[in-house]
């Protein structure tokens, strides 16, 4: 769960906050270059050559593969994000559905992440439904376990107190329940939308004919770093930004909060 960067006090970090932000983001600019100086502009592209690269497909194929992927990135997320929140919710108010589904959550979560896409290609066969399926099998557990957690760490107090004084039972669901439980729906989002990019690409390599997979993978077919570093560049600056709203939607959930001192 996202936590506002604070000083002591509770005194925001602006400019301090903004400084390190830019020395990170120096620091894997110069991480890059420093690679492309020890192997060579032929081996590791630099930025420079990588961006010439990125711009000459977005006259081309680059918008159509990304959609795509995006595409299946927003599918697969949704129903894992429906699905695990559902499930999440379940196994955290009732003892006896975590102990009847602990097994399929445990196997999830800890099941090597290419066997299902595998599984539903040899079974399904080499289509969208059998990607889509993998991916939502791959990402679900990890968000029934957070939502889990967060319907654990609910404030019983309150909703006992919301009950001493015969609240509807909609208005304690919306003025005590869901402010508590958002930030964590916020934080499974984030880390399921992270991995979901990462599983969607390696099932556009496996058995895909279009995407940023299947690109990265032609460009690896013909020995061209430019294309796989562009393509890959391209994703994760589109997924950065969404990542970016997920952050800023996590702060404005999580005001009400009391902020964190000393970190």
């Amino acid at each position: 769960m996202a936590v506002l960067p604070k000083a002591r006090g509770g005194k925001p970090l602006g400019g301090g906050a903004r400084a390190f932000s830019l020395i990170s983001l120096v620091s894997v600019l110069a991480a890059w270059l420093l690679l492309t100086w020890a192997l060579g502009p032929q081996v590791f592209p630099g930025p420079g050559e990588t961006l010439a690269f990125l711009s000459q497909e977005a006259r081309g194929p680059l918008w159509y593969h990304l959609g795509i992927t995006l595409l299946r990135v927003g599918l697969a997320f949704a129903l894992a994000l429906v699905l695990g929140a559902g499930v999440g919710i379940l196994v955290g108010l009732y003892r006896a559905a975590e102990r009847l589904l602990e097994a399929w959550v445990a196997l999830g979560l800890n099941l090597p992440r290419i066997l299902p896409l595998v599984m539903a290609y040899l079974l399904l066969g080499l289509n969208e439904q059998a990607a889509v399926l993998a991916l939502v099998i791959i990402l679900a557990p990890q968000v029934v376990v957070q939502v889990r957690e967060g319907v654990r760490a609910l404030d019983t107090k309150l909703l006992e107190m919301a009950r001493a004084f015969r609240r509807p039972r909609t208005l304690v669901l919306r003025r005590v329940v869901l402010p508590q439980l958002l930030p964590y729906f916020v934080g499974a989002a984030r880390s399921t939308l992270a991995l979901a990019w990462k599983m969607v690409v390696l099932a556009e390599l496996l058995g895909r004919t279009s995407g940023v997979g299947y690109q990265i993978n032609f460009y690896f077919q013909m020995f061209e770093m430019r294309g796989i570093l562009a393509y890959g560049l391209a994703m994760t600056l589109v997924l950065a930004l969404v990542d970016k709203a997920f952050v800023l939607l996590g702060e404005r959930l999580a005001r009400w909060r009391r902020p964190v001192e000393g970190l």
